[in-house]
């Protein structure tokens, strides 16, 4: 059943639309992969995380989705990578899809229902390639076959070029064979040492933009409710989708157009040419995975995001605050009936706001997937929170009735809401803080090594061994690892 409204920014008609599906509460939608020719760095992954929150909020709101995901798997850095290391594109496209599928794992990113490759759908291509051509819309030479890009008028619409303003540049295929320059190639003619299959007008391979509307029309038919890419992919890849499918169906091929912003590094855009960019490993040996998630979700998916070692940090150091808080609240919510004994009821309703807030946060989640407030909600929650349970606290009281519910109720479904939504708290907080000692942020220690100290310290404090407790809570420290004494117990966290 669908709750609410979705609301998306429609790169086509640059305005935020409501989500209408074609077919009732089912989402049909298609996402461009990359081109597994080399390793992946985290300027790929955000389109990934992209794609990921927006199937989570469609889940989360009652909607069926049917999603695509493709490999382009035969392409010219493809061709130029697999001959220069002697090996075959197929041997060389399995090394990076196998890296892709285990970075997915490691972000807990989902896996769309299909995932079709290019050349898994030759025939599929050739087919729609004969349909422009019987229409008049794509011609040969001694090339190949190309789309005739005049033909088709609004050829432009999304990327908002005027088509006679448009020139030769590095991103529109210059060959003398072409009637056009803006012309694009649906199929290339062999060369040697190249892949290729056998076709009405030749061996050779297709085209890049060709195989998208392909795969598309193969699974979903003319037309589609959602298509996603990153901003690079606008033009001519989008453009060119849209023209030679419409051209050969006469329908829009998608109705709403996402795009997620590019990331650059300390201002500059990532290059491997130039050794500008951090691979994924890199990263992960800096910091837990679910930290560029929550780098991700605090800029919104189709804003330039500028990546830094030090934003990266600031995100570790607000994960940690979550899992902190999430620690906090797990103790109350399975000691609260020992809370309650001999103490005065608090005055103020510590919990009241976690009725309402998975509601307020899924309300911006629904505005164009805007994470950006959502977890600005929920990091004031926290905040207000932590202030009211201190109070209660020092004041020795104990829980309403009425808070005690909420919590019981509550809290376990916020959580489960928070992970499948945002994709956050994959991890227990004791996991999480017992894993931090691999990140270098202070000397090696166990969690149980912890838990063990912490004991020795109530003996030390129940004997009033001031100084031994003193030396305890410094060792800790020294650590990187806070304590802190409540009536509820002694409680430790990560300084990071």
């Amino acid at each position: 059943m669908i709750s609410m409204s979705i609301q998306l920014l429609n790169t086509l008609s640059k305005k935020k639309e409501t989500l209408q599906p074609l077919n009732d509460n089912t989402v049909s939608m298609y996402c461009c992969g990359v081109t597994p020719y080399s390793n992946t760095h985290i300027g790929h992954t955000r389109t990934f995380f992209s794609y990921d929150l927006l199937h989570r909020t469609l889940v989360d709101n009652g909607y069926v989705v049917h999603w695509a995901r493709n490999i382009t798997d035969v392409d010219d850095k493809i061709i130029n990578r697999a001959n220069a290391e002697h090996i075959s594109c197929e041997e060389l496209v399995s090394r990076y899809v196998i890296e892709q599928n285990e970075t997915l794992e490691k972000f807990h990113l989902q896996r769309p229902e299909f995932e079709p490759k290019v050349t898994e759908n030759i025939l599929q291509i050739i087919n729609l390639i004969e349909i422009l051509i019987q229409k008049n819309d794509a011609y040969t030479t001694n090339s190949g076959v190309y789309f005739r890009v005049r033909n088709f008028k609004d050829y432009g619409k999304l990327s908002k070029n005027k088509i006679d303003a448009l020139k030769q540049g590095a991103r529109i295929e210059v060959d003398e064979t072409k009637e056009d320059a803006l012309d694009f190639a649906l199929w290339k003619l062999t060369k040697p040492g190249e892949i290729f299959w056998d076709s009405p007008w030749g061996a050779g391979r297709p085209g890049w933009h060709v195989e998208c509307s392909a795969m598309i029309h193969s699974l979903f038919g003319d037309s589609i409710d959602i298509h996603m890419g990153g901003r690079d992919l606008i033009f001519p890849h989008h453009e060119a989708e849209i023209a030679q499918s419409e051209a050969a169906t006469g329908k829009p091929l998608a109705n709403l157009w996402l795009h997620a912003g590019m990331v650059t590094l300390y201002g500059e855009k990532m290059s491997k040419s130039t050794n500008h960019y951090v691979g994924i490993r890199d990263f992960l040996t800096k910091y837990p995975s679910e930290v560029l998630r929550l780098v991700f979700l605090s800029v919104a998916y189709a804003q330039p995001l500028d990546f830094t070692f030090e934003l990266a940090t600031e995100n570790f150091k607000k994960l940690a605050k979550i899992y902190r808080f999430v620690s906090l609240l797990d103790i109350y919510e399975r000691q609260t009936d020992a809370f309650s004994e001999g103490k005065v009821e608090f005055s103020e309703d510590v919990f009241l706001k976690l009725e309402g807030l998975i509601e307020h946060m899924r309300q911006h989640v629904r505005d164009d997937l805007n994470s950006t407030a959502a977890l600005a909600v929920f990091f004031e929650f926290i905040k207000e929170t932590n202030s009211k349970i201190a109070k209660m606290e020092k004041a020795q009281a104990r829980l309403s009735k009425a808070d005690v519910h909420r919590l019981k109720v509550q809290w376990p479904q916020f959580k489960k809401w928070i992970s499948c939504s945002l994709g956050l708290l994959e991890q227990t907080p004791q996991d999480f803080f017992a894993g931090l000692s691999a990140y270098n942020l202070g000397g090696e220690i166990s969690a149980k090594e912890i838990e063990a100290k912490i004991m020795q310290r109530n003996e030390a404090r129940q004997n009033k061994d001031w100084k031994q407790s003193d030396v305890l809570r410094d060792e800790l420290l020294g650590h990187g690892i806070q304590i802190q004494d409540t009536p509820s117990g002694t409680r430790w966290t990560v300084v990071i």
